[in-house]
């Protein structure tokens, strides 16, 4: 009666598992529609591989974000690294050779596209994909980068959109170039610093630490190392003048004593220690 034509198998379990998300940019937009303002979401997923599963977890994205907020989700996919493979949109699960579900979502290859439409638009967010657009080089991300340093923004935005930046250009740019390129710049060396975001200057400090570290458990192992040196040598020093003055004392002992007293020792030197030995000789 409800679905004639199926056999039932068995039963599922009716929970839905409630799996964390985090969408990497969801901003809330508006557009003019007949004279109207409409209101919805743009959800941005920014993407440096192409993911088996990137389809359904944006329909997943935008059920979940529309149950929160109850507005239209438009969802766009930046692949930001070249690549001969895309998703393909819509995202859609058949029954039976017919869609049961279909999300539609857009693409953008961001090599194709010249760099200067990122750096005219009005918002500072988009900047730092110029990095990794066309036409882009290590010089346009300086220039990138010296114009957020002077956009009308506070410090810390202007410090992590420039970290972004930088970031971005390091997976189409040489890597140390970039880096060399803005340090040059002290004004982009101290908001660089500052950003949460960049891991060039960490994975440098990182570096510079464990080659600090080497040098410093080095000449410290050299200091330690002739320091150990000079106290086995004192012990060893000090071991053989005590060995020597004993073999003295005991020597003289022996010289002085009668023939008795001596073939005693003698009698007993395999078997008794060097104490028990000196002890009939007076000796402590």
């Amino acid at each position: 009666m409800i679905a004639p034509g199926l056999t039932w198998q068995g039963e599922r379990s009716p929970e839905v598992p409630a799996i964390p998300r985090l969408a990497d940019l969801v901003w809330e937009m508006k557009w003019p529609v007949d004279h109207l303002d409409h209101t919805g979401l743009l959800h941005i997923e920014l993407q440096t591989e192409v993911e088996d599963d990137l389809g359904e977890r944006l329909a997943e994205y935008a059920i979940r974000l529309w149950r929160r907020d109850h507005l239209p989700v438009r969802s766009v996919i930046m692949l930001l690294r070249k690549t001969t493979r895309a998703p393909t949109s819509p995202f859609v699960i058949f029954w039976d050779q017919q869609e049961s579900l279909c999300y539609t979502f857009e693409i953008i290859r961001l090599w194709e596209i010249p760099y200067e439409q990122a750096l005219s638009a009005g918002a500072y967010a988009f900047w730092p994909l110029a990095s990794l657009m066309a036409g882009t080089s290590v010089e346009t991300t300086v220039s990138v980068a010296e114009r957020l340093s002077n956009a009308p923004i506070p410090r810390q935005e202007r410090s992590d959109l420039i970290g972004l930046a930088a970031g971005l250009a390091g997976l189409a740019l040489p890597r140390d170039a970039v880096v060399a390129a803005l340090r040059r710049n002290p004004v982009i060396d101290e908001l660089l610093r500052e950003s949460g975001d960049i891991e060039l200057y960490r994975e440098e400090a990182m570096r510079e630490g464990k080659e600090a570290g080497l040098r410093e458990g080095k000449e410290k192992g050299l200091t330690e190392g002739r320091a150990a040196g000079r106290a086995e040598g004192q012990i060893a020093g000090a071991r053989r003048i005590a060995i020597i003055t004993l073999e003295a004392d005991l020597r003289e002992a022996i010289n002085q004593a009668g023939e008795e007293k001596v073939e005693e020792i003698a009698a007993h030197s395999a078997t008794e220690t060097l104490a028990q030995l000196r002890a009939p000789l007076g000796l402590g």
